[in-house]
């Protein structure tokens, strides 16, 4: 499968020296802790166990915005930060090696939100959860927790979230998530500096 990761200047140096790109849990957002590690489960239970102790998922493109599958640097300057100097790699993975998922959805998790295919789900769940005495602001309480989090399994089924409502899969970016990076399994790079 073809993906590419777009890394800093310093880890496309990493990868080149050490042979092969890994990320620690530091180098992931720290906005949305229970949305990364939770992905980082999934990818645990999906994928297989990282590659050793203290690894975080790295992230790529299978697929950018619809119009072709590698992104365009274009558009990524500009949205790509801190303004900086950047690696776009293109790499060739083996398919049992990277879970794909909705990038539109996996905002859903990024913020706290129940995932649904309708309302009427959404309502059920917002309803007891109020029922609950929940008050927003509040962490979301057991079993609901659990709920949100099998919601948000949804952004792997790339077929169910292919619809009018969703987008449908030729028109919308699909990311990836691995664990790794290896020299030999890089096709191309292309560097570019990011501008803020």
């Amino acid at each position: 499968m073809i993906i590419w990761s777009i890394q800093s200047e310093k880890a496309w140096e990493c990868l080149q020296e050490e042979g092969r790109l890994l990320a620690r849990p530091d180098h992931q957002a720290d906005n949305w802790p229970d949305a990364y590690n939770w992905m980082t489960d999934q990818l645990i239970n999906r994928i297989g166990p990282a590659p050793r102790k203290g690894i975080a998922p790295l992230w790529g493109w299978y697929q950018w915005c619809s119009k072709s599958k590698r992104p365009d640097l274009r558009a990524l300057r500009y949205r790509w930060g801190p303004a900086g100097h950047h690696v776009m790699i293109e790499c060739e993975l083996p398919d049992d090696q990277v879970l794909l998922s909705d990038h539109d959805a996996w905002h859903i998790p990024l913020n706290d939100g129940f995932l649904a295919l309708d309302d009427h789900d959404i309502n059920r769940f917002d309803f007891f959860l109020k029922k609950s005495g929940w008050q927003r602001g509040e962490p979301i309480p057991e079993p609901f927790r659990s709920e949100l989090h099998k919601s948000w399994e949804l952004i792997f089924d790339l077929k169910s979230l292919d619809n009018e409502h969703w987008g449908f899969i030729s028109q919308k970016s699909i990311q990836a998530s691995f664990w790794e990076i290896a020299i030999d399994q890089v096709k191309s790079h292309k560097a570019f500096t990011s501008r803020k």
